[in-house]
C-alpha cells in the first residue's frame, strides 16, 4: 500500500501538503469522508479521512483535539482539511496528532472534491488503475512541456511531477552512445545527473530507461531511478513519449547551433568553387557570418581514396563525410588557432585563419593539424583510406582559393605517385606547382576530359596505356625510338599504338599549339 507522502506525489494530489511533521510513511489503504468532527470517532485503521468544507473551517475548535484522540485510537493514518492558506494546526492538534503518528493534510480551498476523492482513490487501489492513472497524468505533462517550449530540464520536472517519482536526463559517455548534441565531448544544457550503480557506466539494473535518439544517434537516456512495481509501469509508458519529445528539443537546439556553421561552410564553399572574381556581395556575407577573409589562409583538404568502392549508397556517403568533418574540424582546432569547415563535392576542406602573416613555419604547422585530423577520422572510421593535401599561407579573399587549390594539387600529386595514404604538402616551386595549380581548376579539368574523351571510352585499363604512351612520345619530342625505351617496347609497338591513337583523337601532332595542350592534358590526366 502506498504511504502518505507516496500520495502526495501524485500530479493531481500535489497541490495537497503535509503540515506535520510525522505521518508520512504511514500507509494507506481506504479513504473516508468526514461530514462533522464526530465521524472520526468511527474512522478505520490506515484511513485517511477527509474533513468537508463546514467540517474544516472549525479546526480550531476543542472538538477536533477530541476526535484526534478516538482517530489515534482506532490507529487513522492521515486527516486532511480545506484552508483558503496553509492549514496551521493549533499546538493541542499538532500534539495530538505527532504523538499518535496522524499526518495532517492542508487542502488547497478549490480543490474539487469529487476529483480529489477519485485520485485519492486511485491512489490507494493500486495495480492497473495506479499505474494507468500515472500514466495518462504524465502523457498530460509530457504534451504540456512541448507545447510551452520547455528545455530538457523542464520536460524532466513535469515528467517527474505527474509521475510522482524522479525523471533524469543522463548523456551516453563519449564513444558509447556517439557524439553530444552540440558535437563536442561533455554535457548539453540538460544537467547530467550520474549514472546509476550499474559498472558500465549505463543504467542501473534497478532503474526504467529509454534511450534519447537524436537523428539515428543515441545521445543519452531518460531514467526513472526510483520507479519500481506498478510505477515502474507507467514510467515505462511515459518514459517512451518523453523521450521522443526530448530528442525533438535536443534536435532543435542542434540546428539552432549548426546553422551558422553550415552557413559559413556553404559560404566558404562558394567562395572556393566560384569560376568569378569574388564580389562584394560575398565578402559583405562573409562579414555578416563571422569569417576574416582579409586575413591569412591555409587550406587542408581531405578525401578518402576508397569512399565509392567501399560505400555504394550516395546517402550513406553523405553521412561519412558529414562525421569525417566534424571530427576533423574538432583535431584540428584543438591543435590551436581558428579553423573553419567547408565541403566541396566529396572533399572536406579545413581552413586555417589567422590576423597577420603566420610565418614561415605555418605549413608545417598545418600538417601537423592535418595528421592529427586524420588519425581522428581513422579511429571512427577505420575501413577507408583517408589522404590530406596541405597547401601554403595566402593572404585575402583570391589568397583563399590559392591555398585550397595548392592542397588540391599536393592531393593530386601524391595520388599520381602512388604514395601511402598520409598527409602530402604543396610544393613550392616547379613545374609540377604550375600544372597543379591550373589542373585545380574545373575548366581546366573539363578541357583535360573533351581532349581525351576518345582514349577513355577505351575503358580504363587501355585508356591508361594509350595515354602513358602518347605522354611519353610528347615528353620526347616525337621520337619514337626514345619512347620505346622509356617505355620498354619494341618500336613497331609504338609505332602501332600511336597511329591507333592518333587516328581516335584526330589531331594534328605537326601542329605546335596542339601538341602543346595535348602534353597538359595528358601530364595533367596522369595526375589525376
Amino acid at each position: 500500500m502506498p504511504t502518505v507522502d507516496e500520495i502526495l506525489a501524485s500530479s493531481p494530489l500535489a497541490g495537497l501538503r503535509r503540515v506535520s511533521r510525522s505521518g508520512g510513511d504511514r500507509e494507506v489503504t481506504v479513504i473516508r469522508f468526514a461530514e462533522r468532527f464526530a465521524d472520526l470517532d468511527h474512522a478505520p485503521h490506515t484511513s485517511l479521512v477527509v474533513l468537508s468544507r463546514s467540517a474544516s473551517a472549525e479546526v480550531t475548535d476543542y472538538r477536533l483535539d477530541m476526535a484526534l484522540r478516538w482517530a489515534s485510537i482506532h490507529r487513522v493514518a492521515a486527516v486532511a482539511a480545506f484552508s483558503a492558506e496553509r492549514w496551521r494546526p493549533t499546538v493541542t492538534v499538532t500534539d495530538i496528532a505527532g504523538r499518535a503518528d496522524i499526518a495532517l493534510l492542508s487542502i488547497p480551498p478549490d480543490t474539487d472534491l469529487t476529483e480529489l476523492v477519485r485520485a485519492l482513490i486511485r491512489e490507494i487501489g493500486g495495480g492497473a488503475d495506479r499505474a494507468l492513472g500515472r500514466a495518462d497524468q504524465g502523457l498530460d505533462a509530457v504534451l504540456a512541456a512541448e507545447e510551452a517550449g520547455a528545455d530538457i530540464d523542464g520536460l524532466c520536472a513535469q515528467v517527474s511531477v505527474a509521475l510522482g517519482t524522479a525523471v533524469e536526463f543522463r548523456l551516453f559517455p563519449p564513444g558509447q552512445g556517439g557524439p553530444s548534441p552540440n558535437g563536442e565531448a561533455g554535457s548539453p544544457a540538460a544537467a547530467v545527473r550520474g549514472w546509476g550503480e550499474d559498472e558500465t557506466g549505463g543504467p542501473g539494473r534497478d532503474e526504467v530507461s529509454v534511450p534519447v535518439v537524436v537523428g539515428e544517434t543515441p545521445i543519452g537516456c531518460l531514467v526513472a531511478p526510483h520507479a519500481h512495481a506498478d510505477l515502474a509501469i507507467a514510467a515505462r509508458l511515459v518514459l517512451h513519449t518523453a523521450a521522443l519529445a526530448a530528442a525533438r528539443v535536443l534536435d532543435l537546439a542542434r540546428r539552432a547551433r549548426e546553422l551558422p556553421v553550415r552557413s559559413r561552410s556553404e559560404l566558404l564553399a562558394e567562395l572556393l568553387m566560384s569560376e568569378d572574381a569574388i564580389n562584394e556581395d560575398l565578402l559583405d556575407r562573409a562579414r555578416q557570418l563571422g569569417i576574416p577573409v582579409g586575413g591569412w589562409h591555409v587550406a587542408v583538404r581531405i578525401e578518402a581514396d576508397d569512399l565509392e568502392e567501399t560505400e555504394p549508397d550516395e546517402i550513406h556517403r553523405f553521412g561519412i563525410l558529414e562525421t569525417a568533418g566534424q571530427l576533423a574540424l574538432q583535431a584540428a582546432t584543438a591543435t590551436g588557432g581558428t579553423w573553419y569547415l567547408s565541403r566541396i563535392a566529396r572533399a572536406i576542406v579545413l581552413v586555417r585563419v589567422t590576423g597577420s602573416s603566420p610565418g614561415p613555419q605555418a605549413g608545417a604547422r598545418a600538417g601537423r593539424s592535418a595528421e592529427r585530423a586524420l588519425e581522428a577520422i581513422r579511429g571512427r572510421l577505420p575501413a577507408l583510406r583517408f589522404r590530406a593535401g596541405v597547401g601554403s599561407p595566402h593572404e585575402g579573399p583570391m589568397g583563399l582559393r590559392a591555398s585550397a587549390a595548392e592542397a588540391r594539387g599536393a592531393l593530386l600529386a601524391a595520388r599520381a605517385a602512388r604514395r601511402p595514404a598520409g598527409v602530402a604538402a604543396h610544393d613550392a616551386v616547379g613545374i609540377q606547382r604550375m600544372l597543379m595549380e591550373w589542373y585545380s581548376s574545373d575548366t581546366a579539368r573539363a578541357s583535360v576530359r573533351d581532349q581525351l574523351a576518345p582514349l577513355e571510352k577505351l575503358g580504363p585499363g587501355r585508356a591508361d596505356t594509350a595515354i602513358q604512351t602518347l605522354a611519353a612520345y610528347l615528353d620526347e619530342q616525337g621520337s619514337i625510338v626514345k619512347t620505346a625505351q622509356k617505355l620498354h617496347l619494341h618500336r613497331n609497338a609504338v609505332a602501332n599504338r600511336l597511329r591507333g591513337i592518333t587516328e581516335l583523337l584526330d589531331i594534328d601532332l605537326d601542329d605546335p599549339d596542339q601538341r602543346l595542350a595535348l602534353q597538359l592534358a595528358c601530364r595533367a590526366r596522369l595526375l589525376a
